[in-house]
């Protein structure tokens, strides 16, 4: 299991857009990759979970991989989000 912070630059805030394309990426691996923010987490393979997290303060957001190809998810998608 990777557990990563996560950190948005320059404040940018996690858009519909963004949230899209989280998904994509994340749906390409069989890992189960998860978003958690304070007590809550979400699929990040949903569009639904990951709107649900807000945003207003992206901090303290820690990214979660899973799985066969872990590594290689947790890279993409914090690619995607950097």
């Amino acid at each position: 299991m990777i557990r990563k912070p996560i950190s948005f630059p320059g404040s940018v805030p996690l858009t519909r857009a963004l949230a899209a394309e989280v998904v994509q990426t994340a749906s390409g691996f069989e890992a189960r990759v998860m978003i958690q923010r304070e007590q809550k987490i979400v699929n990040a393979k949903s569009m639904l979970g990951l709107l649900s997290l807000g945003t207003d303060d992206q901090n303290d957001m820690i990214l979660v991989a899973e799985g066969a190809d872990e590594e290689a998810a947790a890279a993409a998608v914090l690619a995607v989000l950097a």
